[in-house]
């Protein structure tokens, strides 16, 4: 019995995780990016070929990495790292910007290290 209670709670917090990896509007979060981001990463692929020194991956390597998932997204922008400034977002700014990051999947590969 406690079996079943388990996994119908995991079911219902993989729902609900899936809904929120959905909630995020990409256009929102790639304009958010490119204003507060792009100071250190490569939002576009414009910029990557535009850059002379890189502080932060690009984008487009962020969002193939991989095991990358929304989750995993949500996790590391509410967790301060010694390199990036303490942002802190709105669940809808999070949101918007992982919906952004997450498009652009599959654009093209992540450069591997030799």
């Amino acid at each position: 019995m406690r079996i079943v209670m388990f996994a119908g709670i995991f079911a219902a917090f993989t729902f609900t995780a899936d809904a929120q990896e959905a909630s995020g509007n990409s256009e929102v979060g790639r304009v958010y990016a490119r204003e507060v981001c792009s100071p250190c990463h490569a939002v576009s692929d414009e910029q990557a070929t535009q850059r002379m020194i890189a502080i932060g991956p690009d984008f487009q390597t962020i969002a193939n990495t991989p095991g990358m998932t929304a989750t995993a997204l949500r996790a590391f922008l509410q967790t301060p790292h010694p390199k990036m400034p303490n942002l802190i977002l709105t669940p809808e700014q999070s949101a918007d910007v992982i919906a952004f990051l997450l498009s652009l999947r599959d654009r093209r590969q992540p450069k591997t290290k030799p």
